[in-house]
């Protein structure tokens, strides 16, 4: 007996318009593999820098700053459990991420997030290039620039949720709309 219905989960994923969903531990190696895919997948389509842009930024949150961890032997590294959905709709794509976070990281992402989505085109550019010049802030794993960066590429206001999964994390997801016309 098949104790997971794939059927059902290709038709979903069919009629969700999935390009490429992926969920799992991300190592920087598998990155590099997974964004091969991607751009194979949209080498068509003129977005295919933002779209590879947003993907791997998401990739790269997932991989350092995900509470939940797994150990590759083979890399003899832990790194970030998460999952990325790339999906296209009539009019835009859709990059959407999830990883599980501390409620202290929720509760700081919560608060960037309203923020950034407050601002406007030209107010992101701005607190991107200021931000650049700064040193990355505290428990930054990069320059702390990835939220700001795909708030600039996301075509309107990115959507977000964290939803409780324990006493001590929730689960952030981060979705991101490219337009396929304009820009």
């Amino acid at each position: 007996m098949i104790p997971f219905d794939l059927l059902k989960f290709y038709n979903d994923m069919t009629q969700s318009r999935i390009l490429m969903t992926f969920k799992g531990a991300i190592s920087q190696e598998l990155l590099v593999e997974l964004g091969a895919l991607v751009r194979n997948q949209l080498q068509h389509d003129d977005k295919i820098q933002r779209i590879f842009a947003v993907f791997v930024e998401m990739a790269q949150n997932i991989l350092h700053y995900s509470a939940e961890k797994d150990m590759l032997q083979h890399i003899g590294k832990e790194v970030g459990v998460g999952v990325i959905v790339i999906s296209e709709q009539e009019d835009m794509y859709s990059i959407c991420s999830g990883n599980a976070v501390t409620k202290a990281d929720a509760a700081r992402l919560e608060e960037q997030c309203r923020y950034l989505n407050a601002l406007s085109k030209e107010e992101l550019k701005k607190l991107y290039q200021e931000r650049r010049k700064q040193a990355p802030p505290e428990g930054s794993k990069g320059a702390g620039l990835g939220l700001i960066d795909m708030a600039r590429k996301s075509d309107k206001p990115f959507e977000y949720s964290l939803q409780p999964l324990s006493d001590e994390t929730s689960f952030f997801i981060l979705n991101i709309s490219i337009s396929k016309a304009g820009r």
